[in-house]
């Protein structure tokens, strides 16, 4: 993600929101936290070093195991996750009616 993201250009970027933005981006697929690293452009490091917060968050949920890495999705259930999408559409919707107008 080379670009900011709506997200990003109201809250600022961070490991964390990136890590979000790629959760929030595809919410039923589930990734490791080496898979997050490469589709939010952070290191694996930083994936590791922020997890902590991104889990007391409550933003993502284990999801299954394959062989024996981890996997994770974004937690649909949580309210702040809820209203951060919302969020989110908001922004990309203004955006595109914004670029719609430049037309």
């Amino acid at each position: 993600m080379s670009e900011q993201t709506p997200l990003e250009q109201v809250l600022g970027e961070s490991a964390a929101l990136k890590i979000l933005d790629v959760l929030m981006s595809h919410p039923s697929m589930d990734y490791s936290k080496k898979e997050l690293a490469e589709v939010a452009g952070i290191a694996e490091s930083t994936v590791h070093r922020t997890w902590d917060k991104i889990e007391k968050m409550g933003a993502a949920k284990e999801s299954r195991k394959y062989g024996k890495t981890q996997l994770y999705k974004l937690n649909q259930n949580s309210s702040m996750i809820q209203q951060l999408f919302k969020l989110d559409q908001e922004l990309r919707a203004s955006e595109k009616s914004a670029e719609t107008v430049k037309i």
